[in-house]
């Protein structure tokens, strides 16, 4: 059955402007592709982002938003342990700027790139939050789109992991 939600729609655009401008930007990018991440998750959360348009038009599967969700919350995790607490070293070391060197775009550069260090444990909350919502929205949804039979979130197992990838600090 393909979902034509625009509430859902409405949370999925949400959410990839959100990864796209906050979590994604170009000073983190790099080190989230140090993530030991698999390639599919990568792809499930770069297709739902960057791509609402087509799904809109298209519909989408409660399968297909389920595993976006999995893989976002798998990131998130992965992202809270191995690059919240080591942030600003990681920003550093990547990031080709000198230490004390003057002059108007290195400094500028610096100041953005700390804003970015400084903001990601609050931007990767928020987006918790954002897949969070659409998790709940869609598990509503799904009960009352198979109010006969069993619901999809049911029949997926990996799901019942969804709140210790979430919350995990």
């Amino acid at each position: 059955m393909s979902i034509k939600n625009p509430d859902i729609f409405k949370s999925l655009e949400s959410i990839g402007d959100h990864f796209n401008k906050n979590i994604s930007n170009r000073f983190i990018r790099k080190i989230l592709l140090q993530l030991d991440i698999p390639h599919a998750d990568w792809d499930k959360l770069e297709n739902i982002t960057s791509k609402s348009d087509y799904y809109k038009i298209q519909g989408i599967q409660f399968d297909e938003i389920y595993e976006f969700i999995l893989a976002a919350a798998r990131f998130i995790y992965k992202a809270r342990v191995n690059i919240i607490p080591n942030i600003r070293g990681m920003l550093s070391i990547g990031s080709g700027l000198q230490r004390g060197a003057k002059g108007g775009s290195g400094d500028q550069e610096r100041i953005l790139r700390d804003m970015a260090a400084q903001n990601f444990p609050v931007n990767l909350g928020v987006f918790s939050d954002m897949v969070n919502e659409l998790y709940l929205k869609t598990t509503n949804l799904d009960r009352q789109e198979n109010a006969k039979k069993k619901p999809v979130y049911e029949r997926i197992p990996e799901l019942k992991d969804i709140g210790r990838y979430l919350v995990t600090p």
